[in-house]
């Protein structure tokens, strides 16, 4: 059994990856640590809105054991329409800096201007791991 909390992209900071894994249909990111952390970046689904991946820049493969120096995520309302024109989006851009490579993730989010667009990262614990 796992559960997840809330944390903040600059936690990553120090941390070195070993894995990287983002879905086929552009909606998670799941980062694993060498000290075992998982780190998942994906959208908590309430109605109407839906959240995405849009691109990524540079390749997650040259960041595999290498020290993150930086984490940072600029969230945007508005700027470029995203082509379905809905009433509401946000664009979000998560950058992750190690020696020599960097990866942005560029998300989407759209809805109807009532629900949230935005990107959640979360950090999924074990319940053995929990209870240690």
């Amino acid at each position: 059994m796992s559960f997840s909390s809330r944390v903040e992209i600059g936690s990553l900071v120090g941390e070195v990856l070993t894995h990287v894994d983002a879905d086929e249909n552009g909606e998670e990111i799941l980062l694993t640590t060498a000290s075992g952390r998982q780190i998942t970046i994906h959208h908590d689904q309430d109605c109407c809105e839906h959240v995405r991946i849009e691109g990524t820049d540079g390749s997650w493969h040259e960041l595999i054991g290498k020290v993150i120096v930086d984490a940072t995520k600029d969230e945007r309302e508005f700027g470029d329409p995203p082509p379905a024109f809905p009433d509401s989006w946000t664009r979000t851009d998560l950058t992750f800096r190690v020696d020599g490579a960097t990866v942005v993730s560029r998300w989407i989010g759209e809805s109807n201007g009532y629900y949230s667009e935005s990107v959640d990262i979360d950090e999924i614990a074990s319940t053995s791991k929990a209870n240690q």
